[in-house]
């Protein structure tokens, strides 16, 4: 029992609640916007509820929350921030969402970083401590964003970095899971990197965000894994904070669907610090489906992959209003993009390893590699497919406007193993249209 006057807060066994069980991988959410505070269906798992009404009764539901627990938050504004030390389980998550009364918004008095900050802000609404797992936040406004950071993050990434500052795809892509498409076995991905790194890391595991409103600051997360974004609107983003979601450092295994992003303020640094959905360091086995990305300014890029992210797949996705809609940056092994549309880029519908168009021949630690480039459609102003350095990578039946080669790529495509439209043959440098049927 929560050690809370019985007047402001009240707990009771799951049962006691209207709402029928779901499981919320299975995509519950709300069929209303979070803004309403309509309680969606308790997680399958849950073992009891417990109701708040006042932020520091929320914050102590928080901290004393137990596998199982629903925290339901009556209609209001609460100030946080909301830091999140405790376990649910797989079996047993815990979840926050609205009692169903109307409106919740979780909020924070936070410091806005320069528009000429080069990393992401970790300072946010919602804070993840001590790889705290198995949590899911349903149906809210969350004003100042979520950092999802697993324990010792920082070690994994310093050992990360310094093989790719030294161009060591060797060292990397020996990490389990990385040098082959194989999902069970880089489940054993963050122990391996431990014990070569000499230091403790702890993932978080199975955080679910359906159906929020997250503005002013996105979602950060690192040495995370198998969770689910779903149904969320993202928007709003000040310059300085990062992507609107933004996955580093080994995250694994996610669902990001349903999702709409817009509006990501531009910064003065790099395009990095001002897209819609960024995926990068070792990042692997992502699903990125069916989201829709628009109004990004500057040199805003909807989706990105980079610094060895691969095997990860884009599907059904949309880009609108932006610089460059699909990005694939350094390294990316094996991603898939497939069935997207973006329209009005102003840059690039699409980009491949532009960074690496001076190499006579693809580098094995910068390159794109044994990519799937299928059935998208790409309109706007400037080159609808871009291709910088590219190896043994299938382009097939995109309609595209035009086509921008790197100036050696026409010389080594087929030795490299690259084929277009079902061919050993150099892509077309005018327009390209689907096959009929194909898609």
């Amino acid at each position: 029992m929560l050690a809370l006057a019985a007047s402001a807060l009240s707990t009771a066994p799951a049962s006691a609640s209207p709402a029928g069980a779901a499981t919320l991988a299975s995509g519950a959410a709300a069929a209303t916007p979070a803004s309403t505070g309509v309680r969606p269906a308790l997680p399958t798992g849950t073992l009891r509820t417990v109701t708040v009404s006042t932020t520091a009764q929320l914050k102590s539901a928080i901290g004393s929350a137990a596998p199982g627990t629903a925290i339901l938050v009556r209609k209001g504004s609460y100030v946080g921030p909301f830091d999140i030390l405790r376990s649910g389980t797989a079996k047993n998550p815990i979840s926050v969402q609205p009692y169903g009364d109307g409106a919740v918004t979780l909020t924070a008095s936070l410091a806005m970083p320069s528009c000429g900050a080069t990393g992401p802000d970790i300072n946010r609404t919602v804070r993840f401590r001590q790889a705290a797992s198995y949590w899911a936040f349903q149906n809210l406004n969350i004003s100042g964003g979520v950092y999802i950071p697993g324990a010792g993050v920082q070690h994994a990434y310093a050992w990360m970095q310094k093989s790719i500052k030294n161009n060591d795809w060797r060292t990397l892509r020996a990490v389990p899971g990385r040098g082959t498409n194989d999902a069970v076995a880089a489940r054993s991905a963050i122990s391996y990197v431990a014990a070569k790194a000499g230091a403790t890391l702890k993932p978080v595991d199975g955080v679910q965000l359906i159906g929020n409103t997250i503005t002013r600051k996105g979602v950060h997360i690192t040495m995370s894994r198998y969770g689910v974004i779903k149904n969320n609107t993202i928007s709003d983003i000040a310059c300085g904070v990062g992507p609107g979601i933004w996955f580093g450092t080994y995250s694994d295994g996610w669902t990001v669907t349903g999702n709409s992003l817009a509006r990501i303020a531009a910064s003065t640094v790099k395009h990095y610090m001002q897209e819609g959905i960024r995926v990068d360091n070792g990042s692997n086995y992502n699903v990125i489906d069916r989201n829709r990305i628009a109004d990004l300014p500057g040199d805003g890029r909807a989706f990105t992959t980079d610094q060895t992210a691969s095997y990860n797949r884009f599907t059904y996705n949309t880009a609108s209003n932006i610089a460059i809609g699909f990005n694939d940056q350094m390294a990316g092994w094996g991603n898939l993009w497939d069935h997207n549309t973006v329209t009005g880029y102003r840059s690039a519908g699409i980009a491949f390893r532009m960074m690496d168009a001076p190499l006579r021949t693809p580098s094995m630690a910068t390159s794109t590699n044994a990519s799937t480039v299928t059935c998208n459609t790409l309109s706007g102003t400037g080159a609808g497919l871009q291709i910088g350095a590219m190896m043994k990578s299938k382009v097939a039946d995109n309609r595209i406007t035009s086509t921008k080669l790197g100036p050696y790529v026409a010389s080594y495509w087929v030795a490299q193993g690259n084929t277009f439209n079902g061919k050993a043959a150099v892509p077309t440098t005018g327009a390209t249209a689907m096959r009929t049927g194909v898609c």
